[in-house]
C-alpha cells in the first residue's frame, strides 16, 4: 500500500493558517515552527517556555484515549527534549505567558483545561485550513511543516532528529528522505562552484608560474 503524501505548507501559508486561526494564532506556530506533536503542545505548561535561552522543554504528553479520557505520560520517545525558539515566536509567547502562573497550561482551552485537538480543529483550526486553501489539513501535518522549513533553512538530520525527538537520525533520514533529497542539488551546485574556482586559481597559478620561468 502506498504511503500517503506529506504535505508540507511553505511559510507564507503557515503564516496565513496562524492569521486565520483567531485565538489559535501562536499555537499554530509553535506547531509550525518548533515540530511538537499535539499531545506536547497540550501538555506544556508556562514553566516550560524558556524565553531567555529561547526554548522550549518538552518532558509531558497529553493524549485522549475513548474519545474523552486524558492519560498523561511522556513524550512519545519517552525523553525529554530542549526545542528551539525563533526570536519572534518569543516575543509572541511572552505577551500570553510572562505574567501567568507557572504551572499553568501553556495553551489551554477557553475553560482552562486541557486543550483537546478535536475542539481546537472545530473552533478553529479546520476553517483557517479552507480559508488558506487547504482542506482536510491536521495538526499533526504541521509537524512536517516544521521539519520541512528547518531542513530549507540549513539544519543538519541530527538537529532535525533532537528538535522533532525521533528516536534516530536514521528514523528522521526514512521519514523526511524527500526533503533531504533537495539537498542533493545544493551538493552537485556547490561541486560546480568549487571547481570552477578552483581552476580559476590553478590557471592564475600556471599563468604566473610560466612568467617567472620566462623571466
Amino acid at each position: 500500500m502506498q504511503e500517503k503524501r506529506r504535505r508540507y505548507l511553505t511559510a507564507e501559508q503557515l503564516e496565513a493558517l496562524a492569521d486565520a486561526a483567531g485565538p489559535g494564532r501562536t499555537a499554530v506556530l509553535v506547531l509550525g515552527y518548533c515540530g511538537l506533536r499535539w499531545s506536547e503542545l497540550a501538555a506544556l505548561r508556562v514553566r516550560h517556555l524558556d524565553l531567555l535561552r529561547r526554548r522550549v522543554l518538552v518532558e509531558e504528553a497529553v493524549t485522549e484515549v475513548d474519545g474523552s479520557r486524558l492519560v498523561w505520560g511522556t513524550p512519545k520517545t519517552h525523553g525529554r527534549r530542549s526545542v528551539p525558539l525563533p526570536r519572534f515566536l518569543v516575543d509572541e509567547l511572552a505577551r500570553t505567558v510572562v505574567t501567568r502562573p507557572a504551572d499553568e497550561l501553556a495553551f489551554p482551552s477557553p475553560q482552562g483545561a486541557v486543550l483537546r485537538n478535536r475542539n481546537a480543529r472545530s473552533a478553529w483550526f479546520d476553517a483557517a485550513a479552507r480559508a488558506i486553501g487547504e482542506p482536510g489539513l491536521t495538526p499533526h501535518e504541521l509537524r512536517h511543516t516544521a521539519a520541512s522549513l528547518a531542513i530549507k533553512s540549513g539544519a543538519n538530520v541530527k538537529a532535525v532528529q533532537r528538535m522533532l525527538g525521533h528516536a534516530s537520525a536514521a528514523m528522521t533520514l526514512d521519514r523526511y528522505a524527500d526533503l533531504f533529497d533537495d539537498d542533493l542539488d545544493d551538493v552537485a551546485d556547490r561541486l560546480d562552484a568549487l571547481r570552477a574556482a578552483s581552476r580559476g586559481r590553478v590557471a592564475d597559478f600556471l599563468r604566473t608560474d610560466s612568467a617567472v620561468r620566462v623571466s
